[in-house]
C-alpha cells in the first residue's frame, strides 16, 4: 500500500475560512465599541427656588381655552397633528378680531411624534406653526440615524439601542429647537407643555415639567428640550434609552420621600409610590427613559394627571378666571386594525407578531383613557367652577361650557386612504405628498368636528 500525502485544502476553501476568520474578528473588535453611549445629561439641583418658580403668563386670554393632545405615532402623527394646528389658525374666534382658535391653545400635550410637534408650538407658539412643515415635515431625519442592518447596529441594538443622543436629540437640537431648554419655555408664551417618557424601572410615565425633575433632585431649567423630545420617541431597541441622573442620595435639597395621599385610582397610587421610590430606593441611581406611548400612547393621562393638581391648572390663572369655554381636542393619529398578516394562513412572522402585539397593548389601554379622559374633564370643570366662584370679581363664574373633540384616523374608512395611513406606520421620514395626505387628513377631520359641535358655522 502507497500512502498518499494529505490533500491541500484548495484555494476557494481558504478564501472562504478567510472570510469566517474576518467576520469573527470584525465582531469581536465591534464589540468593544459598538455600545450606545448615553450618559446623563441633566444637573443636580442647587436652588429650590428654581425647580418651583411657575411659567410665565401665556398671550392676552380670550374667551376660549384649547387643550390639545397629541398622540404618538413617529411623522404620521407629526403631520396629522400639523393638519390640525393649521386648521386650528385658520379658525377665526367670533367677536374677536384677529384671533384664532390656534392663539387659545392653552395646554398642548404630546408624545412621540406627536410630542416633538407639542414641543415645538410650545417654544414658538401659534405663529410657528407654518414653519414646523419646513423645519420638519419636509426634511429626513432618519438621514441622521442608524437604519442599515449590519453588525455593528446588531451589536449596538442587542447592547440597549441602535442610536442614541448623537442621532436623533442633535438633529432635533440643529433644525428644530436650537438649544433650547426646558426652562426657556417659560418666557416664550407658548402654551404649557405636557410630555412625558417611559421610566423602564418603574414602568411607568416620567413627567418633563418641574415636579418631575424636583423628585429626583433635578434641574428643570437647563435640561435640553431636545434630549426630551428624544426620550419621548425613543422606540426601544431602534434608540438606547435616555439617562436622568437621580441626585437623591446626595441632594442637598432633598426633603425625603413625598406625601403619598390616599387614592382610589391605581393609576394615581401607582405615579405617587414612583415618585416616592426615586427618594428611597437604593437601586434606583439612573433613569432609563424610552417611548413614552409605551405606558400612554395618546398624552391623555398626562393631560388627566394634570387636572388632578390644584385649581386652576394646568390653566394660567388670568386664562381660568375669563373663560367661557374649553376645547378638549385629541389627535390620534394610530391606525388600529388593518394589515395584511389575515390574508393567509401562514405567518405573522416574528416582526410583525411583535409589532402588532405592543399595538394591541397600547391600543386598548389608549381606548380606556379616552372614556376616562371625558370623565375627568367633567370632574375638573366641577372643581374649576368652584374656584372661580369663590374668587372674588368673577363674573357668571358658573357659565362654562366643555366641547370634547375626537379626532381618529381609525375613523377613516375609505379602503385606498386605510391603506395608506398602514404604510406609513411610525416613520420618522415621509415623502412630501403623505405629508400632505395625513395633514390633509387632520385638517378636514377637525373642521367637521368644529362644525359639529358648533364651535364654528356650518357652510
Amino acid at each position: 500500500m502507497v500512502l498518499k500525502p494529505p490533500s491541500q485544502p484548495s484555494a476557494g476553501c481558504w478564501k472562504k475560512a478567510r472570510k469566517v476568520l474576518e467576520a469573527v474578528a470584525l465582531s469581536i473588535g465591534l464589540s468593544a465599541c459598538a455600545s450606545p453611549s448615553n450618559p446623563p445629561s441633566n444637573l443636580p439641583l442647587t436652588d429650590i427656588t428654581a425647580s418651583a418658580r411657575p411659567g410665565s403668563p401665556s398671550a392676552r386670554p380670550g374667551a376660549t381655552a384649547v387643550m390639545l393632545a397629541l398622540s404618538g405615532g413617529g411623522s404620521r402623527s407629526a403631520a396629522f397633528g400639523y393638519g390640525v394646528l393649521s386648521a386650528l389658525a385658520e379658525q377665526q374666534v367670533p367677536g374677536e378680531a384677529g384671533r384664532t382658535l390656534a392663539d387659545d391653545i392653552a395646554v398642548v400635550a404630546g408624545v412621540s411624534g406627536g410630542g416633538l410637534l407639542a414641543a415645538y408650538l410650545a417654544l414658538y407658539g401659534p405663529a410657528g406653526i407654518p414653519a414646523f412643515k419646513r423645519d420638519y415635515l419636509d426634511q429626513d431625519p432618519e438621514a441622521s440615524l442608524r437604519t442599515a442592518f449590519t453588525p455593528d447596529n446588531l451589536l449596538r441594538g442587542y447592547r440597549g439601542g441602535v442610536n442614541d443622543l448623537t442621532g436623533l436629540a442633535d438633529w432635533l437640537d440643529a433644525h428644530l429647537y436650537h438649544g433650547a431648554t426646558l426652562g426657556d419655555l417659560d418666557g416664550m408664551g407658548g402654551p404649557r407643555l405636557l410630555l412625558h417618557a417611559t421610566d423602564l424601572y418603574n414602568r411607568a410615565p416620567f413627567s418633563f415639567d418641574r415636579e418631575g425633575f424636583r423628585t429626583i433632585c433635578s434641574d428643570y431649567t437647563r435640561f435640553p428640550l431636545s434630549h426630551a423630545v428624544a426620550a419621548s420617541a425613543a422606540v426601544p431597541v431602534l434608540f438606547a434609552p435616555v439617562v436622568l441622573e437621580n441626585f437623591n442620595p446626595v441632594c442637598p435639597l432633598a426633603q425625603g420621600a413625598p406625601a403619598t395621599p390616599a387614592t382610589s385610582s391605581a393609576v394615581l397610587a401607582h405615579l405617587q409610590e414612583t415618585q416616592a421610590r426615586y427618594a428611597t430606593a437604593p437601586d434606583l441611581r439612573y433613569l432609563k427613559l424610552l417611548d413614552g406611548g409605551l405606558v400612554d400612547n395618546l398624552a391623555t393621562r398626562n393631560l388627566m394627571r394634570s387636572m388632578r393638581g390644584p385649581a386652576p391648572a394646568p390653566l394660567p390663572v388670568a386664562t381660568a378666571r375669563e373663560i367661557r369655554r374649553i376645547i378638549v381636542i385629541v389627535a390620534d393619529a394610530s391606525q388600529r386594525i388593518g394589515g395584511d398578516m389575515s390574508t393567509t394562513p401562514d405567518g405573522p412572522g416574528a416582526l410583525a407578531a411583535i409589532t402588532a402585539s405592543i399595538d394591541a397593548m397600547i391600543d386598548n389601554s389608549s381606548r380606556d383613557s379616552l372614556d376616562r379622559l371625558e370623565e375627568e374633564t367633567r370632574r375638573w370643570r366641577e372643581r374649576l367652577i368652584r374656584w372661580r366662584c369663590d374668587a372674588p370679581k368673577t363674573r357668571d363664574c358658573d357659565k362654562l361650557e366643555i366641547a370634547f373633540v375626537k379626532l381618529s384616523l381609525a375613523d377613516i374608512r375609505t379602503p385606498d386612504a386605510r391603506a395608506r395611513i398602514l404604510q406609513l406606520h411610525n416613520k420618522l421620514s415621509l415623502k412630501p405628498d403623505d405629508v400632505d395626505f395625513l395633514s390633509g387628513l387632520g385638517r378636514r377631520l377637525l373642521v367637521a368636528s368644529l362644525r359639529q359641535h358648533r364651535i364654528i358655522a356650518a357652510r
